[in-house]
């Protein structure tokens, strides 16, 4: 820390002409726009096709290396499906060790959840035929394998699945998948003179210095004046991020990973914890470019002392700069959506259970995870209280279930920020409504606990088993 101060201190003497000559060999490497991952629409009635694999793709400085994905990409491509489809899966692993994916979000029986259950061995596959039973919903599927879920996920195998119903659909709400509807995955990375991911498996957590967004850093898209959608997913192993838009203008939420809010809700930052999931809306009616960041601001000498400062720290905070085109709108246009739902916490619980995260020792409850041992029996159709604590802040995720967010430090949430969720950052004492929708099973299970991966692999989960 000592010798990064130093850096850092160093850097800021020097003149601007210096810092100036500095700046093209150290930190520009030319913006690129966003990447939009290909669009598999389930409507179109084909088998959905899921093939893990590895690839090649130029993080930095057009040096291609080795990247895992799906179906010949880094990552993987947004299944877009709707409210009572059937969704036919084609899952096939084409890499040279086992994967476990799992569908966090979805509401299906554990069976057909995948999961940690179901491993598929290199060369092998599964054809599940998914119903699609909840309502609107960004979700993700990403590797579930016991204790290698993190070097799996960050090699690239994660992707996003979209759902729509019959509200959403009809709503006047941004709607044009890559034009003012956008996927956008984060990732922090840390790369070598080579371009390589480095991932060292015996950290406690990791932290990256470099924020990818759909695998590329501080992208840039060029969008038509109106209103734009973003659809957030954090696919860091342990990174949270506070977002907010560099000119200080306001967010709308507009739902979470599980569902809309009562209506959208305006603020100035979101926090997005590993593994969750936001729907958010920005006025671009008027005024100029604008970047949605994580943190604070930067200027010039920031981004050139980003370089000389901790480790842990992102070279560039930037997630997405947003570049406006066509003239100023002749009228403000309105985003006028209410959710049709009505959700209450007002209902029977039938039994509560506390939880604490060991963020040190990857424990919860004091306990390791183990597959033999069940640590929640549920009943289907129920609902249950936890409570939630952790010695440091941790995300805390929860499969085949949903939850509403009942309280932080003893505070009740306002009704108006009321939505469902699988997925949540806990710093602080928390209060959760559990709803148990989806059965699973001893053989097919669901789990629940850290959705930072690196403590999940460590054995910072629980198995659930819902009857």
């Amino acid at each position: 820390m000592k010798s990064g101060l130093s850096r850092r201190r160093l850097l800021k003497n020097t003149t601007l002409l210096g810092a100036s000559a500095v700046l093209p060999a150290a930190y520009a490497s030319g913006i690129q726009p966003l990447p939009i991952p290909p669009l598999l629409d389930v409507g179109r009635g084909r088998p959905i096709l899921l093939s893990m694999g590895s690839s090649k793709k130029a993080f930095v400085d057009a040096k291609k290396v080795d990247v895992w994905g799906f179906n010949g990409l880094y990552l993987g491509p947004t299944i877009r499906c709707k409210q009572g489809d059937f969704v036919r899966l084609n899952y096939s692993n084409q890499l040279s060790q086992r994967v476990s994916i799992g569908l966090q979000g979805l509401q299906v029986s554990g069976e057909l959840f995948g999961g940690v259950g179901r491993q598929f061995d290199s060369g092998a596959g599964w054809s599940p035929i998914v119903p699609i039973t909840q309502s609107a919903a960004t979700c993700w599927y990403h590797a579930d394998t016991l204790a290698h879920s993190a070097y799996q996920v960050y090699r690239g195998l994660s992707g996003m699945w979209w759902i729509d119903d019959e509200e959403s659909r009809k709503a006047k709400l941004p709607n044009k998948y890559g034009v003012n509807d956008i996927p956008l995955i984060l990732q922090d990375v840390r790369l070598n003179n080579q371009g390589e991911q480095l991932f060292n498996p015996n950290q406690r957590q990791f932290l990256g210095n470099r924020l990818l967004v759909n695998g590329v850093e501080a992208p840039y898209l060029n969008v038509a004046r109106g209103w734009v959608r973003l659809r957030l997913l954090n696919a860091s192993l342990s990174r949270g991020y506070n977002l907010n838009l560099d000119d200080g203008r306001s967010i709308w939420v507009l739902a979470g990973g599980l569902g809309f809010l009562p209506q959208p809700r305006e603020v100035r930052s979101l926090f997005l914890a590993p593994g969750e999931r936001a729907e958010i809306l920005i006025d671009l009616n008027e005024g100029g470019n604008v970047a949605l960041i994580s943190g604070e601001k930067r200027g010039f000498f920031d981004k050139m002392t980003s370089w000389f400062a901790d480790e842990n720290e992102l070279v560039d905070n930037t997630v997405l700069a947003l570049r406006p085109d066509g003239l100023l709108s002749a009228f403000e246009q309105k985003i006028d959506f209410q959710r049709q739902e009505q959700i209450t916490t007002n209902v029977a619980v039938a039994q509560q259970r506390s939880f604490m995260l060991d963020v040190e020792n990857a424990l919860l409850n004091q306990q390791k995870f183990d597959p033999r041992r069940v640590d929640v029996n549920a009943a289907l159709g129920s609902y249950e209280r936890w409570y939630l604590s952790a010695t440091a802040p941790i995300g805390f995720s929860l499969q085949g279930a949903k939850f509403l967010l009942e309280s932080f430090n003893g505070q009740t949430i306002d009704t108006s920020q009321l939505t469902w969720r699988d997925t949540v950052w806990v710093n602080g004492n928390i209060s959760i409504l559990v709803k148990f929708d989806q059965t699973s099973s001893n053989n097919y299970p669901f789990t629940f606990g850290s959705s930072d991966l690196m403590l999940a692999d460590k054995g910072c989960l629980g198995m659930l088993v819902v009857q």
